[in-house]
Parts: structure tokens; C-alpha cells; sequence
């Protein structure tokens, strides 16, 4: 299936400042088959996984030769390394730290050789060695966004009518049926295809298991050890945690609060869940404005999220979307929708505002940039709902011309409010 940051990947290539590239992501979202894709693209293409072949180790010792580990690359895989010509994917490279060392010198000793690494969870490498790679560009992937499971369903017409906002009350109700099932699906590429393949629900779920007891193997293997019960205990609760003010102590009330946070972080920086900060949302950026004490977390993928809330597909498949049955459903497809959509390069943020005082207690669902100016959007998982704490928010802040409400409904416009569609995240 199709993926868009392949467009990435051709703009890296002719990069005339070009270095090497380190996929980063959590486990299964389709690095791999990403790279192999592009891969097609040269007269040669080598690929080294550390995980299945541990013999390859070897070939990166702790003491660096750039050179001598090309030559012997080139009689081990019996490939010709050609600069300019050859893309060279170092892949699982966190079963290799030695190797992760190596990525900067590529650059120095020889800037013309395509150089791709990816890993899954690599950011737990990375925590054990305190080290911070140099002369390296990243790229962030994620599960498929929704315009990308449109796209898995050949279905670029209804993508293109999205992105123009040229839909019709038909169209809008065929593209819903699309998000009922991207929903509890989610953007996970196996259990996409899986779907498209066989259209068993029940078949997904197993994938979707599998992929549940992967992560928490990993949790066993890259987590330091006095870590590994609380990832896993956070791994778990979150979803039922979703669209709300997070609580360390509804995770484990008898654990202490740092070990918890330890946990969070690790997963944050593995792309496993997406904390999203109060901001005062009065300027730009966004960032500067933060309360760290303040934050909600969201899932990397929603298909994961209902699986381990104990979704059963075949029920959710034979009624209409109604994401009032899973209250947090709404908000968690935007959030996951938003990062999805975010600058390739850098790992996407997400924020929320939220006044608390005696006379007004206001929230707004997240808070966005457009062209430098701050937008409010709120999230209904039905076409009425009030926008009490959106025109909170805009009275309060004055720069910001307009809101933004997501809900079932289709594209509208009225006063200083902007609807749409819960399928349309993308074009905010």
C-alpha cells in the first residue's frame, strides 16, 4: 500500500546537503516496507537487518573503519556498493548500538552513498547508551492516516473531493462508512491489510493481538529493569485514560509517581503514545506557553486503543458510527489524525487549553497553528454539541480569528466558527 512520505523520501534523495536518514517510529507502522519500496528507485539496493541476522554485528566493531566495514558489506551480501547508485538500509539497527555510531561518519567520509536506518522502539536504545546521534536527519512515521487508508481502499476520488471540501450529503455519508471502519481498524499496515484482503473483523483482532503481545515483549527486551512492570502497566492503562487530564496514580495508586513518569517518557519517546500540553495559546509558538504539570495522553493507533479497551470488531462493524460508545473515540481520531499530518521531520506535538477558575472552567479539545496564527479546535462526536468553551477561548484571545469544530457534520462556515468533518483533519 501506498504510503505519502515516499514523496519524503524522493525529496531526501536529491537533497544536495543530503545525510543519512534515521526512520523513526513504533514497532510494525511500515518502515521497513517503506524503504524496501524506495528502494526500487536504485540500481542497487542493500538491505542489513540486525535483528534477524546477528552475524552482520560484526561488521560494525566498537572500533570504526567506514571503509573496511563497506568492503566486507560488499563480499557479505555479495551486492556492489556504488555511491550515488546504492541505497544501503541498515534496518532494526538498535540491535546493534555499535552500528547506530556509525551513521554519522557516513556523512563525513562518504556524503554521496544513500543511507537509511530505521528501528522498532529505537528510542529505548538510545536511552541505555546516553548518546545522541550527530549528522543525522530523521524522518517520523506513523500508522496509516486516514486520507492514507482511503488511498489502501483506491479510493484517491474521495481523498481529492476532502481535500477540495466538495462534498455532497451521498459522498459525505460514503466516506463516514470509510472512518467507521478506519476506526476500529486503525492505520496499523498488517491489519489493513488483512481487511482489504480478507474482510474478516476476526482475523484483524488476531493481528491486532499479535501486535498488542509484541509490544510487550519489547517492553521486556529494550526497558531497563526496573521499568519493565511500569511501561507495561502504562502501556495498558492509557486508553482509559484518553481525552482526559492524565493521573499518574490511575495507572498503579500504589506505585510511586517517578517510575510511572520514567515509563511515560520511555513510551512518549518511542512513539507509543502522544502527550499533549496546556498551552496559554497566546503566542507563537506553542511550546513556549506549556504547563509540563498539565497534560492528557493519547494512543499511537486507534485500532490498538479499542483492542486493549476490550472492543469486540464484529459489533462495532454491524452498527453505525457511534463514537458516543467509546466516549474518547472522537478526540483520540484527531489527535492521532494531527500528528499524522505534521512536519515529517520533527516527532509531532499536540496541545490543549484549558481555564480553570471559580466562574469559568473551559476547555478546548486542542490548539493549532495556521500560517503562524493560533486556532482552537473542538471535537464532537456528534454534529450538536455546544461551543461554550470555544467562544470562551476566543474572547480571551483575540488574535485568534476563528475556531474550528470537528464533529459527524459536513464542511460549514458561520461567524467566527469553521465545521468540519471528522474525516478532515488533514486540511486544517
Amino acid at each position: 500500500m501506498r504510503r505519502d512520505h515516499l514523496k519524503f523520501l524522493k525529496n531526501w534523495r536529491n537533497d544536495p546537503i543530503r545525510v543519512p536518514l534515521l526512520i523513526r517510529g513504533a514497532r510494525q507502522v511500515g518502515k521497513s516496507w517503506l524503504v524496501a519500496l524506495f528502494g526500487k528507485e536504485f540500481s542497487s539496493y542493500i538491505e542489513v537487518n540486525f535483528e534477524k541476522d546477528k552475524r552482520v554485528h560484526a561488521l560494525f566493531p566498537s572500533h570504526i573503519s567506514l571503509e573496511k566495514t563497506l568492503e566486507q558489506l560488499q563480499v557479505y551480501t555479495q551486492k556492489k556498493i556504488i555511491p550515488g547508485e546504492t541505497l544501503l538500509f541498515l534496518d532494526e539497527i538498535q540491535e546493534c548500538p555499535d552500528a547506530i555510531r556509525y551513521l554519522r561518519y557516513f556523512k563525513e567520509e562518504m556524503p554521496e552513498l544513500h543511507v537509511i536506518a530505521a528501528g522498532s522502539l529505537l528510542e529505548f536504545t538510545l536511552e541505555k547508551l546516553g548518546i545522541a546521534v550527530g549528522r543525522v536527519d530523521y524522518l517520523f512515521l506513523y500508522p496509516l492516516s486516514f486520507m492514507e487508508f482511503l488511498t489502501a481502499n483506491q479510493r484517491d476520488d474521495l481523498r481529492e473531493n476532502i481535500e477540495r471540501e466538495n462534498i455532497d450529503p451521498a459522498t459525505h455519508k460514503v466516506i463516514l462508512d470509510y472512518l467507521r471502519n478506519y476506526m476500529w481498524l486503525g492505520g496499523m499496515p498488517a491489519v489493513v491489510d488483512t481487511w482489504l484482503t480478507h474482510k474478516d473483523s476476526s482475523l484483524c483482532q488476531r493481528v491486532q493481538d499479535r501486535i498488542i503481545k509484541t509490544y510487550i515483549d519489547d517492553f521486556q527486551k529494550y526497558a531497563k529493569a526496573h521499568l519493565v512492570e511500569h511501561v507495561g502497566h502504562v502501556f495498558s492503562a492509557i486508553p482509559k485514560q484518553l481525552g482526559k487530564k492524565f493521573k499518574y496514580t490511575s495507572v498503579d495508586p500504589d506505585a510511586k509517581t517517578y517510575p510511572i513518569k520514567q515509563a511515560l517518557h520511555l513510551l512518549n519517546k518511542a512513539g507509543i503514545t502522544y502527550q499533549c500540553f496546556h498551552t496559554a495559546a497566546q503566542s507563537y509558538p506553542l511550546g513556549a506557553e506549556v504547563d509540563e504539570k498539565k497534560f492528557k495522553v493519547f494512543f499511537f493507533d486507534i485500532g490498538i486503543a479499542h483492542r486493549i479497551l476490550g472492543l469486540d470488531l464484529s459489533e462495532w462493524v454491524t452498527h453505525p458510527l457511534e463514537v458516543e460508545l467509546f466516549g474518547f473515540s472522537a478526540e483520540q481520531l484527531v489527535a492521532q489524525e494531527l500528528i499524522a499530518y505534521s512536519e515529517p521531520s520533527q516527532k509531532g506535538e499536540l496541545y490543549y487549553w484549558h481555564n480553570e477558575s471559580v466562574t469559568s472552567n473551559a476547555e478546548v479539545d486542542f490548539i493549532t497553528i495556521h500560517n503562524k496564527t493560533i486556532i482552537p479546535v473542538e471535537v464532537k462526536s456528534k454534529v450538536k454539541g455546544g461551543m461554550k468553551s470555544l467562544n470562551v477561548f476566543l474572547g480571551k484571545h483575540p488574535k485568534s480569528p476563528y475556531g474550528i469544530k470537528i464533529s459527524e457534520g459536513m464542511f460549514g462556515k458561520q461567524d467566527c466558527l469553521r465545521e468540519m468533518p471528522l474525516y478532515a483533519v488533514k486540511n486544517i
